[in-house]
């Protein structure tokens, strides 16, 4: 049996086709299933109004429902995507370092999830009371279906990305690329970066604001712990 080095760019090609199919057939089979309970994805996130979200006409209910579907199409492929990555490269890398590697896949898929369900519960909610307030006594706010939920996969999806950092970070440091020391020479950078990336996706409200920003920081707090963590363990294999 040919070795991963062993492969021709034929051969490359091919095994990654394969698996670039077995994925979108994948995310295709999730969509459809997705799509079949959209109803009651839409209720679960609605059901914090007192009352029923108006829609503007037929095309805004099918919006919805393909919009919702792609979502949890996307997270329930994003454990199934990741497999398929590690199994591509697999052959390649050596026994432990690819047991370590496995473990980036529930990460990425737990990680995401996590960053959704912040996103969903203590963001979107805070953001909406604020954003609402501001008109209050000056306009007669209707939330549509389509605006409310276009609102918030604005600000789910993000918070997911972001959840996404301590992976990302641990993955570089475990194949050399970071090291905890840059992480920790440029956290005043990235405190900065993270502040600016809070006053963005937060209206113009310091409580708002704070609120963000700590999580934030948090996350990247972790990041350099398991950077520091994955580095002293590589240096021990090394001696």
């Amino acid at each position: 049996m040919k070795t991963k080095q062993e492969l021709t760019i034929v051969e490359h090609l091919t095994e990654f086709r394969s698996r670039f199919i077995w994925t979108v057939s994948f995310f295709f089979l999730s969509f459809l299933v997705s799509l079949y309970f959209s109803s009651s994805i839409y209720q679960f996130l609605t059901q914090g109004f007192s009352q029923k979200l108006i829609v503007l006409g037929p095309n805004d209910i099918l919006w919805i429902y393909i919009n919702l579907a792609s979502l949890v199409a996307f997270t329930l492929t994003l454990p199934f995507l990741t497999y398929q990555v590690w199994a591509f490269v697999v052959p390649a890398l050596e026994k432990a370092e690819a047991r370590s590697v496995f473990w980036y896949i529930p990460a990425v898929f737990l990680c995401f999830v996590a960053g959704l369900l912040f996103g969903f519960y203590l963001v979107s909610p805070a953001l909406l009371q604020v954003l609402l307030s501001f008109g209050e006594g000056l306009f007669d706010t209707q939330l549509t279906a389509q605006n409310y939920l276009a609102f918030l996969l604005h600000t789910t999806i993000p918070m997911a990305v972001v959840f996404e950092i301590p992976v990302l970070v641990a993955f570089l440091t475990s194949i050399g690329i970071l090291s905890p020391r840059f992480l920790v020479q440029y956290r005043r950078h990235a405190y900065f970066s993270l502040l600016v990336m809070a006053v963005v996706i937060t209206p113009a409200d310091f409580t708002s604001d704070l609120a963000m920003t700590v999580p934030l920081i948090l996350i990247y707090e972790v990041s350099v712990a398991l950077s520091k963590w994955l580095y002293r363990r590589k240096e021990k294999r090394r001696t």
